[in-house]
């Protein structure tokens, strides 16, 4: 009997990772204002451009509405990518953790409905930091519908704009900066994989070290 009983569970198992629909690939604007050689893997641009933005604790971010959304929606996408990215596997399991921590935090702060979706919020404040720097505060309002953000419209962007103290926010990101520099040093990728299991084609870098992973607009 035991002897049947494992492979079913083997099938099972596979079954079960079959139905487990991949991410899709993140938006080009997720990376804005990074450098174009960090542009071609999302994760490593999330990681550097979130540890520069929350790195005095978000402090410098105060009336800057753009920003923080922009950060925000950086570090919501580490959030839901990390655990479950094998190109990202020697990434210590505590860090993720605490940039799960960190995501707690922000959504506190900017209001944000604890059991949102992630690529519904990463959507609406990539939307708000898109609108706010073209000048249309009404659209960036538009894109934060209460029941997703609280209070929702124009008073959430107001409360953009003061997000207050985010410790755990700069602890995390650079925490995970850090790791990343390690990973590089020690070579820690996977070698030989073609695809990334959050559905992003994996390649070289020039260099040798990291993941590329294709940018798309699955967003």
């Amino acid at each position: 009997m035991r002897r049947v009983v494992l492979p079913l569970l083997v099938v099972l198992a596979g079954c079960a990772e079959l139905r487990t629909p991949a991410a899709p690939p993140p938006p080009a604007e997720l990376g804005a204002g990074n450098q174009p050689g960090q542009l071609a893997d999302p994760v490593r641009a999330a990681i550097v451009a979130s540890a520069a933005a929350f790195a005095d604790a978000g402090l410098s971010l105060a009336e800057k509405p753009a920003e923080v959304a922009q950060a925000a929606a950086q570090l919501e996408y580490l959030s839901m990518v990390l655990p479950r990215s094998e190109a990202y596997a020697a990434m210590p399991q505590t860090t993720v953790m605490s940039l799960g921590l960190a995501r707690e935090e922000l959504r506190a702060a900017l209001g944000v409905n604890d059991s949102a979706e992630p690529q519904r919020v990463i959507r609406a404040l990539l939307a708000v930091a898109r609108a706010l720097r073209a000048g249309q505060p009404d659209q960036a309002a538009a894109a934060l519908p209460v029941g997703l953000f609280r209070p929702g419209g124009a008073a959430s962007v107001r409360r953009f704009a003061e997000p207050g103290p985010l410790p755990q926010a700069a602890a995390a990101t650079s925490l995970a900066q850090q790791d990343l520099a390690r990973m590089d040093t020690n070579r820690l990728w996977l070698q030989g994989r073609s695809q990334d299991l959050i559905g992003m084609q994996v390649g070289t870098s020039p260099g040798g070290s990291a993941p590329g992973l294709g940018m798309g607009s699955g967003f």
